[in-house]
């Protein structure tokens, strides 16, 4: 059908210039799904152009920081810039949910971590989307993000933005009602993104984010050497070897009881048409 479209559209060209203009822009937001989000190409409408980064560029980016000037968009409902259907990725949007951004710059199966410095308040996203294009804006995030992260009344803020996990060529690529896996969403407030991506278990940091750089927790209270005695006292003191010592005076300088409490074990259970390009989304 959109192979018909081309053709039709190459016969009116030669015939009327003015006819021309105006199915240019209606092509433009008629992709094919090959076309819906590629990396490496570049994108343009309503003036502003943006382009894709490759994958190799995305790699180069994991653990590298942004500042952006974000908005946020709704469903289509509700937001008259965001065409209904699919999203560029192929997963239905959901705009309830604080997990989804769209970007025109970044591919599809990007996952960052995203921190509004107003508040702290943080959140792990995946870019399944495209657009914004409107003016230098090169993210959007969804109106659950945007309402955890506390700027929906404002409409904009800048956020703090690291690449956690740069997409697959699978991920990148168009999959109609594909469902990517579940990133954590909201993680909190923090005082930087060091300290939100430390507080990301390493167990899921490593499965939604393999390639992402380790970082040092800024939230762990670490013992210090003026706050323990030295070794040699220890082991006279107990009797024992130093690293009982060490324990002892752990608990002492924390107030850690000797006797240890069992903690039960955890008690959740799991439970058992593409949409074009996004236009500009003028929130302000």
């Amino acid at each position: 059908m959109f192979r018909n479209a081309v053709r039709a559209a190459r016969r009116i060209l030669t015939k009327s210039p003015a006819i021309a203009i105006a199915l240019t822009g209606l092509l433009a937001f008629t992709a094919t799904p090959s076309q819906a989000k590629t990396p490496g190409k570049t994108y343009c409408f309503n003036g502003v152009c943006h382009r894709v980064n490759t994958l190799n560029e995305m790699s180069a980016l994991v653990g590298k920081d942004q500042t952006f000037k974000s908005s946020f968009y709704d469903d289509c409902k509700r937001d008259r810039y965001n065409p209904c259907g699919l999203t560029s990725s192929g997963e239905v949007f959901r705009a309830n949910d604080a997990d989804n951004a769209a970007s025109p710059i970044y591919p599809n199966g990007t996952v960052l971590i995203v921190r509004n410095p107003s508040n702290g308040k943080s959140a792990v996203v995946r870019v399944n989307n495209a657009g914004p294009y409107w003016g230098k804006r090169k993210l959007d995030v969804s109106r659950g993000t945007a309402e955890k992260l506390g700027f929906k009344k404002k409409g904009v803020a800048s956020l703090d933005v690291r690449v956690l996990h740069a997409p697959t060529k699978t991920e990148a690529k168009y999959k109609k009602h594909r469902r990517y896996e579940a990133v954590p969403g909201p993680i909190g407030a923090f005082a930087s993104l060091d300290a939100a991506q430390a507080s990301i278990p390493a167990a899921t940091l490593l499965a939604l984010a393999p390639d992402a750089k380790p970082v040092a927790s800024e939230n762990l209270k670490l013992a210090s050497a003026e706050m323990l005695p030295a070794l040699d006292a220890l082991e006279v003191a107990t009797g024992d070897s130093p690293a009982d010592g060490l324990k002892a005076a752990a608990r002492r300088a924390f107030g850690i009881e000797q006797r240890m409490r069992s903690i039960a074990p955890s008690s959740l259970t799991a439970d058992a048409g593409i949409a074009p390009i996004h236009l500009s989304r003028q929130q302000l």
